[in-house]
């Protein structure tokens, strides 16, 4: 039986058609030819989440999209920021050992198993997760959305156009909240999305908003959602919505506006909120290249428990890119006395693990 030297030698050697998507801080795309670059270490993996990646496989045999798989893999990455290869290969040989059963199992004519089987490196996204992964998966693929889509749309049409209103949205699935964001392109989601989010209550907000942040979608869709955002901070009552809003935008690029209103949280009280914080860093990590976003960034994250900082602050230094910003605010000699401190206690809980 042949030898895999990668994941992606596996799949081009029996084939397959196939997509790889990140699915740790966003469910979005990593190109076939970056992911056969990061699985040789040619490349650092570009959205490491928990120092890990975070990873789903959707192959199929050509012209056969109706039998398309689906893999949801974890592995670790290294101190550099690599994908480390013994946890790779370790799945390999897994595969390759499971390879062989089907063909025996074939041969004698028994059922065939799921290539990964009881694989370690396997793991179950979160729900919300889940869903935007099978709404851009039957995109892809050119498959209907679920039946929950129809009622997702409806949902966002005015009444006087027969809209159930938006106090109705107890009926909204996550999975038809899902093929709406991935069809903002079709039936003119978009512009329905953005007429609503003025009036929309909180929680279906904020479903919208999460599945918002894994795209990037128009100006008039951007402009509603900033108007939103803007409400909510004079009252500053809802932190939970206002930290979704924040995840929304997170896709968008860095222009003057977004710029003003980050900058306005960051210098707020709010941003004292681990919510917000975590939305920061979690999902808006590259407009923190934005050197004053930066510095206001981590002075907030310093008003955060040592171990929330510790954490938060492990994590987003993984990113590629982000540890020489962060290390220049860290010793900025403008940085406040609480920086300073949170940063010394962290980096000695770094060279003790060393």
């Amino acid at each position: 039986m042949e030898k895999f030297d990668s994941i992606t030698d596996f799949l081009k050697t029996e084939d397959f058609n196939y997509r790889v998507y990140d699915m740790g801080r966003k469910v979005c795309p990593i190109s076939n030819e970056d992911f056969e670059q990061i699985e040789k270490q040619k490349q650092l993996f570009p959205y490491p989440f928990q120092q890990k990646a975070w990873l789903a496989l959707l192959f199929w045999p050509k012209n056969k999209e109706d039998q398309a798989v689906i893999w949801f893999l974890q592995f670790p990455i290294d101190e550099l920021g690599y994908l480390k290869q013994l946890s790779r290969d370790a799945f390999l040989i897994d595969l390759l050992e499971q390879t062989g059963k089907n063909i025996q199992a074939k041969q004698q004519g028994d059922a065939v198993e799921d290539g990964l089987g009881e694989s370690p490196f396997a793991f179950k996204p979160r729900e919300d997760r889940l869903s935007m992964f099978h709404a851009l998966a039957t995109v892809e693929l050119s498959q209907e959305p679920s039946q929950h889509y129809q009622y997702a749309h409806d949902y966002l049409l005015p009444k006087d156009q027969g809209g159930p209103g938006y106090e109705q949205w107890q009926f909204l699935g996550l999975q038809g909240i899902a093929d709406v964001i991935a069809r903002l392109g079709e039936d003119n989601n978009a512009s329905l999305l953005a007429s609503a989010i003025a009036d929309m209550p909180s929680t279906p907000l904020q479903s919208f908003a999460h599945g918002l942040e894994n795209t990037v979608f128009d100006k008039p869709l951007f402009g509603s959602i900033l108007l939103r955002l803007r409400a909510e901070l004079v009252s500053g009552d809802d932190v939970v919505l206002i930290a979704a809003l924040i995840r929304a935008i997170s896709s968008q690029d860095l222009d003057a506006e977004k710029t003003k209103i980050l900058s306005e949280i960051l210098r707020s009280p709010l941003a004292k909120e681990i919510e917000v914080i975590a939305a920061i860093s979690g999902r808006s990590w590259a407009d923190l290249e934005n050197k004053e976003l930066m510095a206001l960034f981590v002075e907030k994250l310093a008003t955060q428990e040592q171990m929330a900082f510790n954490a938060i602050l492990a994590d987003l230094i993984m990113i590629p890119g982000m540890r020489e910003l962060i290390l220049a605010s860290m010793r900025s000699e403008n940085r406040s006395p609480e920086l300073a401190q949170r940063f010394g206690v962290f980096m000695q809980a770094i060279n003790a693990k060393a």
